[in-house]
């Protein structure tokens, strides 16, 4: 019988409206046949509201935050071979910990957890490019459209260079991958959002901003790639090239 601790945790994974995203995830991904391997890509879980660019770089998360992340862990198919990789930021690290144990005591295997730069955001050399960015991330999707239309200057890395990066550490890995692997990723807002943009090959809208667990997936199919956004629902199948 689940103890009342495990209770609690299950009627949070299935009541919290922040993780609508999530559990439309584990939905779509359990429903991918074994033979089409996976890419997660998830924003970190709950934290506290941040008030400054140094916070954005150190905050961490609440027990709330952990408890999610060990329960989104514990729900995914435990027949794939998991490999996680996260943004070092310890808001991400935490939430990268706490999916692959609740992923491993659920009896899955996953390989040590790996660090990617491009989970933490593009390289920059001037710090007033954040300016355009709040704290706490909620104008996220006009930032990317700002930066994917050039618009915030030389202090940033160009957005297709960023995304050139990007894609080769995530779609690249995943059209490489074998059979029933699935490569979990743990970021940020901005990488996240950039991503989806670069994917859809369009602007991005309010509505597209992810909550705290939520993302997209991608299976590798026979003509491409099969991609889902948790928090629109939209399932759509690419032409991807790893590199554009």
């Amino acid at each position: 019988m689940p103890s009342r601790t495990q209770l609690a945790i299950t009627s949070e994974w299935e009541s919290l409206d922040w993780l609508a995203s999530a559990r439309a995830l584990v939905e779509w991904i359990d429903a991918i046949d074994l033979k089409n391997p996976i890419a997660l890509v998830v924003r970190h879980s709950h934290r506290a509201t941040l008030a400054d660019y140094k916070q954005m770089v150190t905050g961490g998360l609440t027990e709330l935050g952990k408890r999610t992340s060990f329960e989104l862990g514990s729900r995914l198919p435990t027949k794939r071979s998991g490999s996680v990789f996260t943004s070092f930021v310890p808001r991400c690290a935490e939430t990268a910990e706490c999916m692959r144990k609740g992923f491993t005591d659920a009896g899955g295997s996953a390989s040590a957890i790996e660090s990617l730069d491009t989970l933490f955001g593009p390289e920059y050399s001037e710090e007033k490019v954040w300016e355009n960015l709040q704290p706490d991330g909620r104008n996220v999707t006009e930032f990317v459209n700002k930066w994917a239309d050039g618009r915030l200057g030389d202090g940033i890395e160009p957005f297709d260079s960023f995304q050139s990066r990007l894609r080769t550490d995530i779609v690249s890995r995943l059209t490489a991958s074998r059979d029933s692997a699935m490569h979990i990723h743990v970021t940020h807002d901005l990488s996240l959002m950039s991503l989806k943009r670069s994917i859809l090959r369009r602007p991005l809208t309010r509505v597209d901003r992810e909550p705290y667990l939520g993302g997209i997936a991608l299976a590798r199919t026979g003509s491409g790639v099969s991609l889902f956004a948790g928090i629109t629902g939209q399932s759509v199948n690419l032409k991807v090239d790893p590199q554009k």
